[in-house]
């Protein structure tokens, strides 16, 4: 099998796929890893959950959790997602002839997320912990044969897998540490429509898969009673893709290819106020200004259809407030609001549409016994309609597309903590 380099070429794809998949933030980074913390729109979560979920947040937040602890949950994503295509050509193959503008609907379906989290007392002191969790997937399938918008998306399918086992060590009373270290499995489908032998439509697509090691640290400060402080770090992680792309059942061609998630810090506090009240504050800061653009090819080597988009992207941002009540020892309702910024706008020669964010939850916990508890969350993403602009050039010869991505995701879902 004859070898091509495409670097970043699963990029382009998997930001269409991320970006116009309504279960993601900013990019494509899927925060949303917790049901206890999806309830509070994420606000505190750096600072701990009060489950082994926190474990996602923050290595060192099962440094205060008692006994061993094991907590599942599943959560449900209803997105409603649609493209419209208000202007439309064919590729520069063959002299970018217009295409009728219409919408395509329907594109993401229900999704179904399952989460472990774990917790285990060496001593008194030092805390393991185990994560394993989805953070990043997508299905989108444009199967209208006739939408506009082919020659630039028709089916994207993101797996990944990602497991963390991690360390706490309650350094003070008042201070505590954590790491961890992560092995991420992360396959991907890309299909869009090109133009082949004949003149004819085909369908291109790329596919590959990589595993990826990366680590995570925190700590958690209480400098006073009432008030908990969690700061974490992620790592970047540089994913070098290994697969095929070509023309499904005409011909394939070997693939490499490059893609570098974003480090991550995060900060969150969770304040006592009184009667049962904790306020909840959370900020988050993902470095995507990192990524300078699309270097996008699918096609045999000789010639290899190269179509280059540079990119500007900025670093994305996450406002989170919220608060708990518990009204005694057994009953604890949790709600809180997001502010998600976008990475880019949508303009210039995007295939990433992107829009700011509203994230509202909202949340039930009940303590059944000593060594149970569950929850239940409900969450809605408003997002902003996201600008597309891709315009033909030199090196993009996939035509044009000029519309907008309308978008709504609906979550919900349960949990359990078992302890002993």
């Amino acid at each position: 099998m004859k070898r091509v380099g495409f670097r970043q070429v699963s990029l382009a794809a998997i930001v269409i796929g991320c970006a116009s998949g309504p279960a993601f933030a900013g990019g494509f980074y899927a925060p949303y890893q917790s049901a206890t913390a999806n309830a509070t729109a994420i606000a505190g979560a750096t600072a701990g959950t009060g489950d082994p979920s926190g474990l996602f947040f923050n290595p060192a937040s099962n440094a205060s959790l008692q006994g061993h602890q094991i907590y599942v949950d599943a959560k449900v994503f209803i997105p409603d997602l649609t493209l419209n295509a208000a202007a439309a050509t064919t590729p520069n193959t063959t002299f970018n002839q217009p295409l009728p503008p219409n919408s395509v609907s329907d594109l993401a379906g229900e999704a179904f997320a399952p989460n472990v989290y774990a917790s285990y007392s060496i001593n008194e002191r030092l805390k393991l912990g185990f994560a394993f969790y989805s953070p990043f997937a997508a299905k989108i399938d444009a199967e209208d044969p006739t939408w506009s918008g082919r020659y630039q998306l028709t089916k994207t399918d993101i797996t990944t897998y990602s497991g963390t086992l991690s360390l706490a060590y309650q350094l003070t009373e008042t201070l505590a540490v954590g790491g961890g270290v992560t092995v991420e499995y992360f396959d991907g489908k890309f299909e869009r429509t090109e133009i082949g032998p004949g003149g004819f439509d085909y369908t291109g697509f790329l596919e590959g898969d990589d595993v990826e090691v990366g680590f995570s640290a925190g700590l958690i400060w209480k400098p006073h009673d009432g008030t908990t402080i969690g700061l974490a770090y992620r790592s970047q992680m540089d994913h070098d893709f290994n697969g095929s792309a070509g023309l499904r059942d005409v011909v394939a061609y070997g693939a490499q290819y490059d893609l570098t998630m974003p480090q991550i810090v995060s900060l969150g506090i969770r304040q006592k106020l009184h009667s049962g009240w904790t306020l909840l504050g959370e900020i988050e800061w993902q470095d995507f200004s990192t990524f300078t653009g699309f270097d996008i090819a699918l096609a045999p080597p000789s010639p290899v259809s190269r179509d280059v988009r540079p990119q500007s992207w900025d670093d994305s941002w996450i406002f989170a407030i919220g608060a708990e009540y518990r009204p005694d020892e057994k009953n604890t309702w949790r709600f809180g609001i997001q502010y998600d910024t976008a990475v880019s706008d949508g303009g210039g020669n995007t295939l990433s549409p992107d829009a700011d964010r509203i994230m509202v939850g909202l949340g039930y916990e009940r303590q059944v016994s000593d060594r149970f508890k569950w929850s239940a969350f409900y969450a809605h993403v408003f997002y902003d309609d996201a600008a597309i602009n891709v315009t033909p050039s030199a090196t993009n010869t996939q035509g044009t597309l000029i519309g907008s991505m309308e978008t709504d995701l609906d979550m919900f879902g349960v949990s359990g903590t078992f302890t002993w």
